[in-house]
């Protein structure tokens, strides 16, 4: 078993330690083009909406990306733990010192969480064991299960879903059915509503009801996220080659303009040297005019000495 020491000094564990500040922007930014953080967050909305009433907990609730709505949700007394404080100060955005103060926790990345047996009616992950090691995710989910006394719910990739495994310092899929069963409970693997997570449950009280979304609705939510996923691509690709000619334009254009500055140039150096010639010519015609002119003035003077009277 991993000790609490061991599991903080993980990369994985210390990329959200450090970085995680800039995430409440990065989800802003991803929202604008990837519809299923859309699709996530009324798939939780709708399912503990109909769970209500309930005191829920996100373990791994980073930013509060999902608590901010969901402690809106009537009936739903909605509560937050992580391992990263850098990734709570997101929370002051939105939330008051009051609030996260009394609603949210920061503790250690593997170990007792600081909650009695069944505190929590449901306790639900969303892309966050995607991040945890896979020699600390029974010891995880073995924490999750002791808080809990209704049921679990996680949105995490699947085994088959291609995850970058060095994504975030360390990213990982996992057998949750298989995990859950090691532990002794039935893991239930859910119809989605996109393409990168699927739901899985647990039932700690399976004689409470468990709700359930409807076929048509995750159909259209996959219709959705296929839909605006092309349209939003295809929107990229024009917009890249839109640039991209502006590009090339702007090249041949930048092109154009020194070839006619070289022409311009040449042009010039041309006429300076044409200018350069004439002056040469004309200084060669200068100093012949003034030989002509002093063989003119000799003559005259040798002329006059003939012609004077005195000759």
């Amino acid at each position: 078993m991993t000790s609490g020491h061991e599991a903080k000094e993980r990369a994985g564990y210390r990329y959200w330690q450090e970085k995680g500040s800039t995430w409440a922007a990065e989800y802003d930014r991803r929202k604008e083009s990837i519809p299923l953080y859309h699709v996530q967050e009324l798939m939780l909305a709708t399912y503990l909406e109909h769970s209500a009433p309930a005191r829920v907990l996100e373990y791994g609730c980073g930013v509060g990306r999902h608590l901010r709505y969901l402690r809106e949700l009537p009936g739903i007394e909605a509560y937050g733990y992580d391992q990263s404080p850098t990734m709570v100060e997101g929370l002051r955005a939105w939330a008051t010192e009051a609030w996260i103060a009394e609603r949210v926790l920061v503790g250690q990345p593997v170990g007792r969480l600081p909650y009695p047996d069944g505190h929590f009616d449901i306790v639900f992950t969303a892309e966050v064991l995607v991040h945890v090691h896979p020699e600390d995710l029974d010891v995880i989910l073995a924490e999750l299960t002791r808080v809990t006394r209704w049921q679990l719910l996680h949105l995490e990739p699947p085994l088959d879903y291609g995850v970058d495994r060095d994504a975030h310092s360390g990213s990982w899929t996992h057998d949750l059915p298989a995990a859950y069963l090691r532990l002794g409970h039935h893991c239930e693997v859910l119809a989605g509503g996109y393409q990168a997570h699927t739901p899985y449950r647990v039932a700690v009280d399976s004689t409470r009801p468990l709700y359930t979304w409807s076929p048509v609705a995750l159909a259209l939510c996959r219709r959705l996220e296929r839909d605006l996923t092309h349209g939003l691509g295809a929107r990229e690709a024009r917009a890249a080659e839109a640039e991209r000619l502006a590009g090339e334009e702007a090249r041949a254009e930048a092109a154009a303009s020194e070839e006619r500055l070289r022409q311009a140039h040449s042009a010039l150096a041309e006429r300076e040297g044409l200018l350069h010639a004439m002056a040469v010519r004309f200084d060669d015609l200068e100093r012949r005019l003034r030989r002509l002119t002093m063989t003119q003035r000799a003559f005259v003077h040798q002329l006059e000495s003939v012609l004077s009277p005195g000759q």
